[in-house]
């Protein structure tokens, strides 16, 4: 082999080198992309899923066994939110969903934590909060009893995209709703 031949290998195994590494980096970005996306759709479907236990509660405790509320100042206080009288308060994170047979109005889901497990994608850390909101713009918060409330569900998983290119900081799912009691009956 003379010296116009090895220049030509060489030369072949240099460009067959760069267009390997791309193709690697084009393949792991792809990858981490599709995690991403797994990521989201898990979280969105956790969320929603609390959502969904949240709303199928009663407004208030007071109208959790039946009850009847004619005015919004006779609904549970903002500062008195969370499990209350012989509901036992869930301390720590709950991983058994007990929640779904302790609590039953959706006051008691103020700043209540779960984790769910994904087999594929490890941990998913779930926090509610709830507020009353003003009934003519239900985006602002207000402090007095309304016959609205304001549910908050936030779910992080280390899948999710970063907050920034250089962050390890992922950036939650945020879901909201509203529980509306119906005071004409």
């Amino acid at each position: 082999m003379n010296t116009g031949q090895s220049m030509l290998v060489l030369g072949a195994f240099a460009l067959m080198s760069v267009l390997s590494l791309n193709l690697n980096r084009m393949m792991f970005s792809s990858l981490l992309l599709g995690l991403e996306m797994e990521a989201m759709t898990n979280a969105i479907s956790v969320g929603q899923s609390m959502l969904d236990e949240i709303l199928s509660k009663s407004f208030d405790e007071k109208t959790a066994n039946g009850g009847r509320l004619y005015d919004p100042s006779q609904a549970t206080p903002l500062a008195m939110f969370g499990p209350e009288g012989s509901e036992e308060e869930i301390t720590g994170i709950d991983t058994m969903n007990v929640s779904k047979t302790r609590f039953d109005d959706v006051d008691d889901y103020h700043l209540y934590r779960r984790k769910v497990w994904d087999p594929r994608l490890g941990w998913f850390f779930v926090i509610d909060s709830v507020h009353y909101v003003h009934e003519e713009i239900p985006d602002v918060r207000t402090s007095s009893q309304t016959f609205y409330k304001s549910i908050t569900v936030a779910v992080w998983n280390s899948q999710l995209p970063k907050v920034s290119d250089n962050s390890s900081e992922v950036r939650p799912i945020v879901l909201r709703d509203i529980a509306v009691y119906r005071r004409y009956f």
